[in-house]
């Protein structure tokens, strides 16, 4: 099924030779991203600009939901190691074409928030059943040398739709916030039809061990790496939230800029995710390790936050997100890499899901506490970007701490994934 290396430690460039089944999954990532992206940038803006909602009740939506999304992938990655991948693939996302359209309704007339509120949860669950699924399937099928390669490809086929997405993102709000989640329903009719059609099934349970009541956690609560991992995880994800509603908030409420800035800001990350992520890999797979290059990551991050300092033209979210870019570039790829290769073969997907239970609590702290310290911090706003900046340089400086750690492990998995396939 795939290739593998001897030595080393660390992953291996290798596109070419990737499996099928990676491509594909990319393919549907890039169609999901198309018409799926903007949804996540605007709801913020939908929930203060079309409803009125405070920031404080905003920030706790959207936390609250991080969190539901985490406790659903937990679940949904242990029944993914039970009953396989293309079953979650196809058939958890048919509800969400519906959900969407609620969405639509509920903005067009804007009477029901309660609806609004449930059908946006709604999605959140249905994104949150497939995840595991998608990245477990892509472990799957690639070696350990090759991970990083797979993972490398997935987020280059989703940051294609980003470049794109967001821009038809931000023409169609300028008719109406609604049509963004008009397009999704659309878009996902078309994803399912992909999936159904050319994904084969990555994983048979009957040929793994079977995972039975309480291994998992006996597992991965005796991996002292992974739960360092998860710690330093949940620290990055309370500041990698600034980037995302937050600043979405900080552009277009408190600084009043238009819609087409936020499209723009997004479409040049995704199209430099595409520029940029193939010589990254290239560099990362030659020098160094993922943990020191995570460390290096949260360190562009830092000096992108240090850009909203100032005053915000279009060319200083340009700055932003140009460096930041360079952050997520580094960090992003090596996350599911990483968790899919210390993992048992039969916990792929279950230990997806706990890494993304755990750090959730900083994704929900993030969403909360930094809406409302942005509220606090409205008139001095640039106070506000250097205390993010500061603690990505804290996160960084945890990631290289850890790097040797890794080194060792990744030598003992692939002497044990090398023994195996000669036994």
């Amino acid at each position: 099924m795939y290739n593998l290396k001897t030595s080393g430690d660390n992953y291996s460039y290798n596109i070419r030779h990737l499996d099928r089944g990676v491509w594909i999954l990319g393919a549907t990532r890039f169609i999901r991203a198309f018409g799926r992206g903007s949804t996540f940038i605007f709801v913020p803006l939908i929930f203060i600009i079309t409803y009125g909602i405070s920031f404080i009740d905003t920030g706790l939506f959207l936390g609250s939901a991080t969190l539901l999304m985490a406790v659903i992938q937990y679940f949904a990655g242990i029944l993914t190691d039970k009953i396989g991948r293309r079953t979650i693939l196809v058939y958890s996302q048919i509800p969400a074409i519906f959900f969407y359209l609620l969405i639509y309704y509920s903005i067009a007339v804007p009477h029901y928030f309660l609806l609004l509120l449930v059908s946006w949860y709604g999605t959140i669950i249905i994104n949150s059943i497939q995840y595991p699924a998608v990245q477990a399937a892509v472990a799957d099928v690639t070696s350990v040398h090759d991970r990083l390669s797979g993972y490398t490809v997935m987020r280059i086929m989703a940051n294609l739709g980003i470049a794109v997405g967001p821009l038809l993102g931000a023409f169609l709000a300028t008719y109406g916030l609604q049509y963004i989640f008009l397009v999704s329903s659309a878009v996902t009719v078309v994803e399912i039809f992909m999936l159904y059609y050319l994904m084969k099934e990555t994983y048979n349970p009957k040929d793994h061990v079977e995972l039975k009541k309480g291994e998992l956690t006996k597992s991965y609560s005796k991996d002292r790496f992974f739960i360092i991992f998860i710690v330093i995880g949940i620290i990055l994800g309370f500041f990698m939230r600034q980037r995302g509603s937050t600043f979405t908030v900080y552009t277009i409420y408190i600084q009043h800029l238009p819609y087409l800035y936020l499209g723009y800001v997004w479409a040049l990350n995704g199209f430099l995710v595409v520029i940029l992520q193939f010589p990254l890999l290239r560099m990362m797979t030659k020098y160094g390790n993922p943990m020191l290059w995570r460390g290096v990551g949260s360190l562009f991050y830092a000096v992108g936050f240090l850009f909203l300092m100032y005053t915000p033209t279009l060319a200083i979210l340009f700055g932003f997100m140009t460096i930041s870019t360079f952050g997520e570039d580094l960090v992003s790829p090596t996350t599911q890499s990483i968790i899919t290769t210390i993992a048992p073969d039969n916990m792929r997907g279950s230990y997806i899901g706990v890494y993304n239970l755990y750090t959730s609590i900083g994704g929900f702290v993030g969403a909360v506490f930094g809406l409302y310290l942005l509220f606090v911090l409205e008139n001095v706003s640039s106070t506000y970007w250097v205390y993010i900046a500061l603690g990505s340089v804290l996160v960084g400086g945890m990631y290289v701490s850890i790097s040797r750690l890794f080194s060792r492990r990744f030598t003992t998995v692939v002497a044990e994934e090398v023994t195996a396939s000669n036994s």
